[in-house]
């Protein structure tokens, strides 16, 4: 098939017109990549081979986008990406050349993500690492990073600061003391501590 017109459609786009009356839509940076001029001369293949390019060049500028918001981990972002209905082979094509070129690293997210959560949440570690889990992170990379980001005592400092906040609260209601010590309990059990730490932390707290 022969091109017999070029035209550029708004900023972003162009429009390819064939001598069989087809038509070929790229967007403009795919288009100048093709190289394509009038009356070039195209196979059925390399026709099927641009509409699949202009497919990937999409699903990535979409992945920048998601990217440019926060961090994704892998299996986030290809959900993501999913659930844009993309086609499955492109969205792994294009999820391996992010994670070469180093703009999607699993180890990279979990560190940023344990770092924010435990500095501005507080979270315990049975939490992050449920959290972890949901968002596909291996679970070598999860032990690792925890390791690295835990100290032994963390969980009982953290706890204690949130629940002191929480008992704060809870005093304003005149509980009885066996009552405001479940309620506490419950809270901190809530926000994924361990029995024995809610127990030590519900000790200090409540004379």
């Amino acid at each position: 098939m022969r091109v017999t017109r070029i035209v550029k459609k708004g900023k972003s786009d162009v429009t390819i017109h064939f001598d069989d009356d087809a038509k070929l839509f790229l967007a403009v940076e795919v288009f100048l990549k093709s190289g394509l001029k009038k009356n070039d001369e195209i196979s059925d293949d390399r026709f099927s081979l641009l509409i699949e390019e202009n497919k990937r060049f999409h699903i990535m500028q979409r992945a920048f986008r998601l990217l440019g918001r926060r961090q994704h981990s892998i299996a986030e972002l290809k959900q993501k990406l999913w659930n844009k209905d993309y086609d499955k082979k492109l969205i792994d094509e294009v999820l391996t050349q992010l994670s070469e070129s180093n703009y999607l690293d699993d180890k990279e997210f979990a560190n940023a993500f344990v770092e924010e959560k435990l500095k501005a949440k507080k979270w315990s570690e049975r939490r992050l690492k449920g959290e972890l889990i949901k968002k596909g992170i291996k679970p070598d990379i999860i032990s690792e990073v925890l390791n690295q980001k835990i100290s032994s005592n963390h969980n009982f400092e953290n706890a204690l600061t949130v629940a002191k906040k929480k008992y704060q609260s809870l005093k304003k209601r005149n509980l009885e003391p066996i009552e405001l010590r479940n309620k506490l309990s419950t809270f901190l059990i809530s926000r994924g501590f361990d029995y024995e730490t809610v127990k030590e932390v519900c000790e200090k707290i409540i004379r």
